[in-house]
């Protein structure tokens, strides 16, 4: 199973079409979010490296390469599950009739390499903001595919979809910033 997702994964990431996501895509939630973990452990080891390459300045958090890995398998699936329904939900409230495996795997075959390149590409100090950039891009252009195949809904749809994620995404980042932002004033005042 792991050689098929690969396989689809080099075929969704080099010929990007809502056919090339039919031709691979399965309903198994199951091998996605190990697909995906796989992506998570990955990317922590690359971030530790990183963090051995480049050390953080001093007094910043270094977290160890346990730490790190944990928190990229756990952290990635609850992430990934809250994500991936937040898209099944909307895909289904448009009408889509796919199975939440299915938009899962599609999901799964470009976000868990995607993932890993990124880590990679970060290694260079600037060529990984820049990669960053272009991947993300990228990403949402094959999230806007996946979705038009895993919930079997047409182009505009699927657009909608992408477009209420987009707007929680901001509102979401939004109360993280303001909530940050009391913290750190109120902090600076209880040192006053």
């Amino acid at each position: 199973m792991f050689q098929e997702m690969i396989n689809g994964s080099i075929a969704v990431l080099t010929k990007p079409s809502v056919a090339t996501f039919e031709e691979h895509e399965k309903d198994n939630l199951t091998w996605a979010l190990i697909y995906a973990v796989i992506a998570g452990v990955i990317n922590a080891v690359l971030t530790a490296l990183k963090d051995i390459i480049f050390p953080p300045p001093d007094g910043a958090a270094n977290v160890g390469l346990v730490s790190l890995v944990l928190g990229g398998i756990i952290g990635t699936i609850i992430v990934l599950l809250i994500s991936w329904g937040i898209t099944y939900a909307l895909g289904r409230a448009f009408g889509g009739t796919g199975q939440f495996g299915e938009l899962a795997y599609d999901l799964a075959l470009f976000g868990a390499p995607l993932t890993v390149i990124g880590s990679i590409l970060n290694l260079i100090p600037v060529l990984g903001s820049l990669a960053a950039l272009v991947l993300g891009i990228y990403n949402l252009y094959l999230t806007y595919l996946g979705i038009q195949s895993g919930m079997n809904l047409p182009k505009e749809k699927a657009l909608y979809v992408i477009g209420i994620e987009f707007a929680i995404a901001v509102v979401l980042g939004i109360c993280v910033f303001v909530a940050l932002g009391a913290a750190i004033m109120g902090s600076g005042a209880l040192d006053r």
